[in-house]
């Protein structure tokens, strides 16, 4: 009796398939459950230490939330500073900003010309 050998390929299409599914499906679960986002501001401070960016995110309805983050000069992380949930106080696309004082010790959001929020720096 003469034996026979199955040569094997070197990739499984069913595991490639499989792994393809569950990439495209852990794609789509991401793109449902992050609230879509845009960046308004992103602004340096004066003495050049320091930037901040303002963010708006839509979670549900038509009102939008706001985050602030900040990061050293230099440094590649963000921190986030304040995160203000739901602003229904103005119109849902009012003119939001980020404001520096002149000596940079002092951070702050306004929203449709109206101070919101603000932080002072420690030195």
């Amino acid at each position: 009796m003469k034996r026979t050998y199955r040569k094997g390929s070197l990739v499984d299409m069913r595991k490639a398939g499989r792994i393809a599914f569950m990439l495209f499906v852990v794609f789509v679960a991401y793109r449902i459950l992050t609230p879509p986002t845009e960046e308004l501001a992103r602004t340096a401070s004066p003495d050049g230490t320091r930037t901040a960016r303002l963010r708006r995110t839509y979670y549900a309805g038509p009102w939008p939330s706001y985050k602030v983050y900040y990061r050293e000069t230099g440094r590649q992380a963000w921190l986030g500073l304040h995160s203000l949930p739901t602003y229904t106080n103005a119109p849902p696309d009012a003119p939001a900003e980020l404001l520096w004082s002149p000596d940079s010790s002092r951070l702050e959001l306004s929203i449709n010309r109206t101070s919101v929020w603000h932080h002072v720096f420690k030195e």
